[in-house]
């Protein structure tokens, strides 16, 4: 389990404790005020995480050795700051890491979430300047997101039953894009994404960076050799470059390095060839978060 779980799971993964989800959790945090402050300064969040780093901003120095750790130390010390509550940093994302979920998990997340909003994705907004309701509100986001009205759908918020939301999110797995479950903030938990690279700031964060806005999840792919045809359909599926598709053996290879456990590889292989197991498990990336 990661950190998170043995800080906030009670004993399972932290995205499953009904605790995170209840309006009493919300409240202990300042999860609305929190929420509205970070949604409504996106844009400059957005600007000095992203680009800043790629220009001016440390990015830079990540590669000196020593100045390079420290700064990347002290960027994601934001992340996973907690107390005190009250002196939490929205406009840095202070307390507001993410963590990519399979489609399997992403669907219990779902059974303890309400209300549940589609809603408008801040990131697509802010990259391509389109609205693209991909990102399932819960809770306190649910009831904030109607006073920023730039994310709300064209057609108006909606409120999805739960059945609606699984099957929204599997279209989402299906089209390739990455589950992913947000504090907001620790512990309170306030959404599921769909996230796809580059738009996805977070994954940028990580991917580019190094920066820890989203952690690896519980699970890495593991391939069943022999199930696996070579139809080569989960060549393309992967985001994060771990998976590759090997003509000379004419079967994918998945390092487990690399692996994020989003499972887009799994659900869209045929054969059943590709399976999640639990990260702990497979002692090269036990502690790879």
């Amino acid at each position: 389990m990661c950190e998170w779980c043995y800080k906030h799971g009670a004993g399972k993964k932290w995205y499953l404790n009904s605790k995170n989800y209840l309006e009493e959790t919300a409240e202990a945090v300042g999860a609305h005020e929190y929420i509205y402050e970070l949604w409504k300064h996106f844009e400059k969040v957005y600007l000095q995480k992203i680009f800043g780093i790629s220009t001016r901003g440390p990015g830079y120095k990540f590669s000196i050795p020593v100045v390079g750790r420290a700064i990347k130390w002290y960027i994601n010390s934001w992340f996973t700051k907690e107390k005190p509550l009250k002196g939490r940093n929205p406009r840095r994302a202070e307390g507001h890491p993410g963590q990519v979920v399979p489609l399997e998990d992403a669907q219990q997340v779902l059974d303890l979430a309400d209300p549940i909003l589609k809603v408008n994705c801040a990131c697509r907004h802010m990259t391509r300047g389109i609205e693209d309701p991909c990102c399932l509100a819960f809770g306190a986001l649910a009831e904030m997101v109607p006073k920023l009205p730039r994310y709300i759908p064209e057609h108006g918020a909606e409120r999805l039953h739960i059945d609606e939301a699984k099957d929204f999110v599997e279209k989402m797995n299906r089209g390739g894009r990455v589950n992913t479950v947000w504090f907001g903030p620790v512990p309170y938990i306030a959404a599921l994404c769909s996230c796809e690279y580059p738009e996805c700031a977070a994954t940028r964060l990580r991917i580019d960076y190094g920066l820890n806005a989203l952690y690896k999840g519980e699970y890495v792919a593991k391939v069943d050799f022999s199930k696996c045809t070579g139809c080569g359909t989960c060549a393309s599926r992967c985001q994060f470059g771990a998976l590759t598709f090997t003509d000379s053996m004419n079967r994918p290879f998945i390092d487990a390095w690399k692996c994020y456990g989003c499972g887009l590889c799994a659900t869209t292989c045929p054969e059943g060839a590709i399976e999640m197991v639990d990260r702990t498990a497979v002692p090269a990336v036990k502690d790879e978060w």
